[in-house]
């Protein structure tokens, strides 16, 4: 996500756990113990940790607090996710902005969140009790699991274990472009289907005098 930036576009990736190590970079996801944007630190493993996106909207005008913390991945987004939109689409408005923002957590960002800090899709506590009749293991957390080497994997040219940072860098290509899939349709269809509806909504004494009536063009 980073690297849809101007200020990361090029910018070389230092796998390490080492505090000296991390200490010489210009910003440190996900290990360092450390959540503090004015540092560019954003790890979500420390025990006190208690970060949250902001409250989901619902369809009632009421909200509800988010079921998960923010992993490092979510830090990410919420401080420089709509840089990122706007990277991509430049004119869209403020409204449509923050529209935008909102949906691509919610349809993207927040299962990653979940899968992360181990949120389990179906809430614990139910009477009776409910367990998934099966594992879903197509989705974006699993695939790049997926490209971690295997114990025993070899690579058939070098006859040696494959190399985890070029693997790491599959799995970044792979996360970025599910993101930009997602990103796309929620620019280029679902927002202008939203101005459709909401502009019928506004003209519905004008199609019927009720206001009970919609007329959406064909």
């Amino acid at each position: 996500m980073l690297r849809q930036t101007p200020t990361y576009r090029n910018s070389p990736v230092v796998r390490s756990r080492d505090p000296a190590v991390l200490d010489t970079c210009d910003i440190v996801i996900d290990v360092g113990g450390i959540y503090d944007h004015d540092s560019l630190r954003y790890d979500h493993h420390q025990r006190d940790y208690d970060e949250k996106f902001t409250p989901k909207q619902n369809k009632d005008g009421t909200t509800s607090e988010r079921c998960t913390k923010l992993s490092a991945s979510g830090l990410v987004y919420r401080h420089y996710g709509k840089e990122v939109i706007k990277q991509y689409y430049p004119d869209l408005t403020e409204e449509m902005l923050n529209l935008a923002y909102e949906k691509m957590y919610n349809s993207f960002c927040e299962a990653i969140d979940a899968i992360d800090t181990g949120v389990e899709p179906i809430p614990g506590g139910l009477d009776p009790p409910v367990s998934l009749v099966y594992r879903d293991s197509t989705g974006l957390s699993a695939r790049v699991s997926r490209c971690n080497p295997r114990w025993n994997e070899v690579d058939a040219t070098t006859n040696q274990p494959p190399n985890p940072d070029e693997r790491f860098e599959v799995a970044s290509q792979m996360c970025g472009d599910d993101f930009m899939s997602v990103l796309s349709k929620i620019v280029e269809a679902d927002l202008p289907a939203r101005s459709i509806v909401e502009q019928a909504v506004n003209d519905r004494f004008e199609c019927d005098a009720s206001g009970e009536i919609i007329k959406l063009p064909s």
